[in-house]
């Protein structure tokens, strides 16, 4: 009897050791930042994303699939619908949360409460508030296979910066940060692994994946996105893995988790592009209701409405560090049609290039898909060069507010200090008065380094792609700008 009980004592050791010691394996597919094109031919393509993600479903059951912010933004077809056509579509690929980017809020905080209503799939952010309550779920619990996974969602510090005061009535953003801290301790009561579904990025020196990191700690995993720099194969910082899809759909981010004892023994991520998808069937509904979008809007969105003697520089890498002659003539436009002294545009506005030869009105909102209006401030040219001279605080920067110029133009001179390097500065012909005041042009959006303070003196309802539109029309003549920025170093 000793023997028989000691035998069956050792088994159930033995058996709990398994279950105790299991091991579950979890792939999250993720994506960011995409605005919209994944209805673009140049991505991999809305369907077939969700056709490879349906196919690895049907034969792996411990499968979570999330989109890292800035979805409802960028792509013509997508913008004319005020975002509404690529919720359409997300509904249909199966996501299992989103957290909302800064450009999310390009159409206003109505539309996004709108789109959550809406979603098949939870919206979170812990640090986005709407009348003092949460505007999303700060988190999620998903239980894979006995493990609980917690997903807290963050959004960017400059979310309410995405469009104008009044489209944002009722809506505050809080410490990325601390909210997550926050969060994280809440959570971590609730579930064995922590995931942190970001719109942070890694370049921000403020509010980034980094000090994210640094300052909470417990975090397993940071799906990410916002600076459009992609991870190829995922980064380790500390004890938390960092994953990033880059942009644009070009990449369908597939992270590998091994999980023992409830916890995370190892992670691997891999970037799946177009090479990977080349024998992939896109999903039937998916792909019928990108073909209904495009047919819907081809009408509008095929007409030729300029004919350009030159090609529009508006690739990212040049307009967030230089001046580039797309933000020239745009910012040519906005000064002519305001009649200010100094109009100014920034590197965030600018999407794309453009190409020389006729024009079709999908591709002036491709590279200029921001809605806002012209509005014109009053500004001492104290005020004004405090705001351009951020461009030159390292000799190598790379920032959405990169600023591009009209009606003036300067030196920068890297061997002087930080904050003094603009000099020979001339408006309009003549040297700048510090102390005069000015009538500067700009995009009612542009909210960087005390601009936002700026009593807006007078509002022009027309878009900055209407604006390039009517002035080449204009000047059919044109020349391609000279340079406004000379650099010395």
């Amino acid at each position: 009897m000793k023997k028989i009980f000691f035998v069956f004592f050792v088994l159930m050791i033995f058996i709990g050791g398994i279950i105790y010691g299991k091991e579950v394996k979890l792939t999250i597919f993720h994506t960011n930042d995409t605005h919209g094109r994944g209805l673009d031919d140049n991505s991999i393509g809305y369907g077939k994303v969700t056709a490879y993600v349906n196919q690895y479903r049907a034969l792996n059951k411990n499968v979570l699939f999330f989109d890292a912010g800035d979805a409802f933004n960028g792509l013509p077809v997508i913008d004319l619908s005020l975002g509404r056509a690529n919720l359409d579509i997300m509904n249909l690929m199966g996501y299992d949360a989103f957290t909302a980017g800064n450009a999310d809020f390009v159409q206003g905080g109505k539309q996004i409460l709108d789109f959550q209503k809406a979603a098949n799939f939870p919206f979170l952010s812990s640090n986005i508030y709407y009348n003092g309550k949460y505007a999303f779920k700060p988190y999620i619990i998903k239980e894979i296979d006995g493990v609980k996974i917690g997903i807290i969602g963050v959004s960017p510090m400059n979310s309410m910066v995405a469009t104008t005061d009044s489209k944002l009535e009722g809506f505050k953003v809080t410490d990325a940060i601390k909210e997550v801290e926050k969060q994280v301790g809440i959570v971590k009561k609730k579930a064995d692994i922590i995931i942190i579904l970001a719109h942070l990025g890694k370049t921000d020196p403020e509010v980034n994946v980094q000090k994210l990191v640094e300052t909470v700690p417990g975090i397993d995993i940071i799906v990410d996105g916002h600076d459009h720099v992609l991870i190829k194969e995922g980064m380790k910082i500390k004890d938390t893995f960092v994953v990033n899809a880059g942009q644009y759909n070009e990449y369908l981010g597939m992270l590998e988790l091994r999980i023992e004892n409830k916890k995370v023994i190892s992670a691997k991520e891999k970037l799946l592009g177009t090479e990977d998808f080349k024998n992939i069937q896109a999903d039937k509904n998916v792909e019928e209701m990108i073909q209904k979008i495009k047919k819907e809007n081809d009408l509008i969105l095929s007409k030729t409405v300029m004919t350009l003697p030159f090609t529009l520089e508006g690739r990212r890498e040049f307009v967030r560090s230089g001046q580039t002659n797309l933000g020239s003539v745009l910012a040519d436009a906005e000064r002519e049609y305001t009649g200010a002294d100094v109009s100014i545009t920034v590197g965030a506005f600018l999407r794309e290039s453009i190409e020389a030869g006729p024009v079709t009105y999908g591709k002036v909102l491709s590279a200029l898909p921001f809605t806002l209006p012209t509005v014109t401030r009053n500004m001492t040219g104290k005020q004004i060069v405090d705001f351009i001279e951020h461009n030159y605080k390292e000799e190598k920067i790379i920032t959405p507010a990169y600023t591009h110029v009209s009606g003036m133009t300067f030196t920068v001179d890297f061997s002087r200090p930080a904050g003094s390097r603009m000099v020979n500065i001339m408006i309009n012909g003549k040297p700048i008065n510090m102390n005069k005041t000015y009538v500067l042009a700009c995009n009612e959006q542009i909210s960087d380094f005390g601009i936002r303070d700026t009593k807006i003196e007078k509002t022009y309802d027309i878009t900055m792609a209407q604006l390039l539109i009517d002035y080449i029309n204009k000047h059919p003549d044109i020349k391609n700008p000279e340079n406004r920025v000379t650099i010395k170093k």
